[in-house]
């Protein structure tokens, strides 16, 4: 039954590996890490990609992110992470950590909640420049407007990577808020976990995703311009 989706003992793994995050107890406890966390994952990961795929009408690559925590710069050394995360980005497209992120579909399962995201995290230096130029133009409107509708049904806007806009751009200008971001993805928390549970809960979380669609397109017109 686990490879049809996430179950209640999914979410309860997650919030007692908060509590006991040690080595020791992850290997008592693997056998509950297969059936609760891999394996619904797995059956979720495919089936996401499939109906984004269909949704966005592009062919969608899938990462689930490894449970285990790189400790070599981190203070904090518990080893594992609390929550299951995946992305989802064109076939193809680079993904190449922080230079290069091509518009994507992001998926964070905690153990109360499920947080959906949709956009790129940085833009790589060219699409940044279009981004910019983009904004100083009619399709600067056109975003904000989109933003606009997004924030009010619920999606919060990712924060500003600069304290002011960036030097050449007009600091006047009606986008200039938006041209403080080098990256832009709007996000929304799913606090009823019971609806992405069971064979169906993929389903629950593409539409969760959909209303994004056009911040996605918009995005992704933008890397269209540098090919």
């Amino acid at each position: 039954m686990s490879a049809y989706g996430f179950r209640p003992e999914t979410f309860r793994f997650l919030e007692e590996l908060a509590v006991n995050n040690t080595r020791d107890w992850f290997e008592a406890h693997k056998t509950d890490y297969q059936r609760f966390i891999k394996e619904p994952a797995d059956a979720v990961c495919e089936r996401l990609a499939d109906s984004l795929s269909r949704l966005s009408r592009h062919v969608l690559t899938s990462k689930q992110f490894r449970m285990n925590r790189d400790l070599r710069f981190s203070k904090d050394k518990t080893p594992y992470n609390t929550h299951i995360r995946m992305a989802f980005w064109p076939n193809g497209a680079a993904f190449q950590g922080k230079d290069a992120q091509p518009p994507s579909f992001f998926l964070s399962v905690e153990s109360d909640h499920v947080r959906t995201g949709t956009g790129c995290m940085q833009f790589s230096r060219p699409v940044l420049g279009t981004y910019l130029q983009r904004l100083e133009t009619q399709a600067g409107e056109d975003i904000e407007r989109l933003i606009g509708q997004l924030t009010d049904a619920g999606f919060d806007l990712s924060e500003p990577d600069l304290a002011k806009p960036p030097r050449g751009f007009p600091a006047n200008h009606p986008c200039k808020d938006l041209a403080r971001h080098k990256g832009l993805a709007v996000w929304c928390d799913l606090q009823d976990i019971g609806a992405v549970q069971g064979p169906g809960g993929h389903k629950a979380i593409a539409e969760a995703m959909e209303p994004a669609l056009p911040l996605w397109r918009w995005l992704m017109s933008l890397h269209a311009a540098q090919s």
